[in-house]
């Protein structure tokens, strides 16, 4: 019965173009690659309507197969990224502040952050990171993809080391991407080659901290964008609407930020009595994801998957278990 009913989810990314499947649900949209101006909703490149497809699309045009994780959540568009899917950090930083500044006025609860670029330098000081780090602070949950580098392209050969930022931000939840073999049996699941394993550059931390499915996802596809005009071999059409069919721990992220839209509102209606803090939020996902083995029955190393796969049924159940006015939490004290 969760659809993520009263949850906000800012997309930051190239957009969020008006389909059926939101309805009436992009209760707000501001185009910061135009200084951050109040707009009506779009999406010239179609990255950040597939996300956002993930994360809430309600299956309306599609019998409900396509339908996204929290198909009720609430989504404010923030667009940071152009027509083909590039954008300065600067631009990004402003959007994250700019969630920062409204996040009582449009009800943000979750951020997600389906972009990334190298680390050039520690968490403690990359100005990305520092934004993500202040939003959780603010009492915002900020899911982060892990990155696509997970495998070296000339070789074949899977490496580590390919986490980007913001995704090496500490407080963010971070995440790889599985593959689930287009199966609804868990046992076959795998993390996608893609997929980039930790540690993080400079810092050493321990990333991703879990993974979710992100192989071969399909969702909403924003008419007339870069990518479904330019790409046919991507579409999927239905009852005469176009879906695309994209790859990443983009895709990954996006159904992160629709489990953790249901965990908030589990919490929301089963404890009102004291408010899931991001890193609490964070703890469910971790603690109760799966673990995953490898073809071969080996387990898969920390580095590659985190704690494991995301189980939405065992985060929801302890998000309404779990009584915080019982306990005293405090977020940590964060050396910058």
């Amino acid at each position: 019965s969760l659809k993520g009913a009263g949850v906000g989810v800012a997309v930051i990314d190239s957009g969020i173009a008006a389909a059926p499947e939101f309805d009436t649900r992009i209760i707000a949209f501001y185009d910061f690659t135009q200084g951050g101006i109040a707009t009506s909703p779009y999406d010239d490149y179609g990255h950040g309507t597939h996300v956002a497809g993930l994360i809430g699309a309600n299956g309306s045009t599609s019998n409900g197969q396509f339908a996204g994780v929290a198909p009720a959540v609430r989504l404010i568009g923030l667009k940071a990224l152009d027509e083909k899917g590039g954008g300065y950090t600067s631009t990004v930083i402003a959007a994250i502040e700019f969630a920062i500044a409204n996040k009582q006025a449009l009800g943000i609860d979750i951020i997600n952050l389906s972009l990334g670029h190298p680390i050039f330098e520690s968490a403690t000081t990359d100005p990305l990171v520092r934004a993500v780090e202040n939003a959780v602070a603010a009492g915002i949950v900020v899911v982060c993809s892990a990155g696509n580098f997970g495998m070296n392209p000339d070789t074949g050969v899977v490496g580590y080391a390919g986490i980007t930022s913001p995704g090496n931000a500490r407080s963010a939840i971070t995440f790889g991407a599985s593959n689930t073999q287009n199966t609804v049996t868990r046992s076959d699941d795998t993390v996608a080659d893609f997929s980039s394993r930790g540690p993080t550059w400079y810092d050493g931390y321990a990333k991703p901290d879990l993974v979710a499915p992100g192989d071969r996802m399909v969702s909403v596809g924003a008419r007339l964008s870069w990518l479904t005009t330019g790409y046919p071999e991507l579409r999927v059409t239905m009852r005469n609407y176009r879906f695309l069919r994209l790859s990443g721990t983009s895709m990954a992220a996006a159904v992160g930020s629709g489990v953790a839209a249901l965990v908030i509102q589990s919490h929301r209606y089963y404890q009102p009595g004291a408010p899931l803090t991001p890193n609490a939020a964070k703890a469910i996902l971790q603690f109760t994801a799966i673990s995953m083995n490898k073809p071969d029955g080996t387990k898969y190393d920390a580095l590659t998957q985190g704690t494991g796969e995301v189980n939405a049924a065992g985060a929801i159940t302890l998000a309404a278990a779990l009584d915080l006015s019982l306990i005293h939490i405090s977020e940590p004290t964060r050396p910058y």
